[in-house]
C-alpha cells in the first residue's frame, strides 16, 4: 500500500472544494464533517508541513462524503469517478480528492483501523489499480491509525507520535496522483537535502509529544 509523505452524484451527499486514544468523534452533519476535515488540513497536514504539496493543492481539492444512506456500491462509484477525474486532470497543477466517511457510515466497516484498511481502503486500491494502473494512489487516514506492530485498535499503549502522520478526525481515503507525489518529493528534497519526508515527520511529531498532538486533534474535533 502506498504510504507517502502526507498517508479515488448522488451516491454520496456532498462534494466541496477547497497513551489515550484519539478523541472520540461526535456525530455531526455533512457540513460539519467537511469543516472538521478542513480544520485538520489546516492544523496538521499544512500547519505541520506533513505533506509537501498539500498547500498548493488546496485551491483544487475535492472533498466527498459518504453517510449512512450510502451503499458499498455508492462508495465504489465515487472512487471510480474521482479516479477517472484525476487521471484526466492536467499535470501542470496538483489534483487530489479526499473521500470522508461520516460518523454514521459504520456499514463500511471503518470504525477500527484494521477493518478500515481491509475494507474501504482495499476496495479503493482495487478500483484505482483497475482504472489507472499506478497513476492514482490511495493513502488512508483514520482517527485510530497506527503503524506499530500491534494490530489491536483498542490498545492505547500502542500509540506513537508518528501515528499522527496518518490520523484524521474521520476515516478518510485520500486519492492522489503519482506524478504529484513525485514532483512534491523532488521539490522537498531539493529544499531540505534529505530523501524521506516521512523520517522528518516522525522526528517532528516526536518532538511535539503525544500530549500536544492529542490536544491539537481535540481542538480539530471540537
Amino acid at each position: 500500500r502506498a504510504v507517502t509523505a502526507c498517508a479515488p452524484r448522488p451516491p454520496c451527499r456532498a462534494a466541496a472544494r477547497i497513551g489515550e486514544r484519539a478523541p472520540r468523534i461526535r456525530a455531526t452533519s455533512t457540513r460539519g464533517v467537511i469543516e472538521r476535515t478542513r480544520r485538520w488540513l489546516d492544523a496538521f497536514v499544512v500547519g505541520m508541513d506533513l505533506c509537501p504539496f498539500a498547500r498548493a493543492s488546496l485551491p483544487t481539492l475535492v472533498i466527498e462524503t459518504c453517510d449512512a444512506a450510502s451503499s458499498l456500491n455508492a462508495f465504489d462509484v465515487i472512487i471510480a469517478r474521482e479516479t477517472c477525474r484525476l487521471t484526466a486532470c492536467a499535470k501542470d497543477a496538483p489534483a487530489t480528492t479526499l473521500v470522508v466517511l461520516e460518523d454514521d457510515a459504520r456499514w463500511l466497516g471503518a470504525d477500527g483501523w484494521t477493518a478500515f484498511m481491509d475494507g474501504p481502503v482495499a476496495r479503493a486500491e482495487e478500483t484505482c489499480e483497475r482504472l489507472s494502473g499506478e497513476e492514482v494512489m490511495v493513502v488512508p487516514f483514520h482517527p485510530h491509525a497506527t503503524w506499530s506492530d500491534d494490530d489491536d485498535d483498542d490498545d492505547d499503549m500502542a500509540e506513537e507520535p508518528g501515528d499522527y502522520t496518518s490520523r484524521s478526525p474521520s476515516p478518510t481515503v485520500h486519492l492522489l496522483r503519482k506524478c504529484d507525489v513525485d514532483n512534491a518529493e523532488t521539490t522537498w528534497y531539493r529544499a531540505q537535502g534529505r530523501e524521506d519526508i516521512r523520517e522528518r515527520n516522525v522526528e517532528y511529531l516526536r518532538a511535539m509529544g503525544l500530549a500536544s498532538l492529542r490536544d491539537a486533534m481535540r481542538r480539530v474535533v471540537e
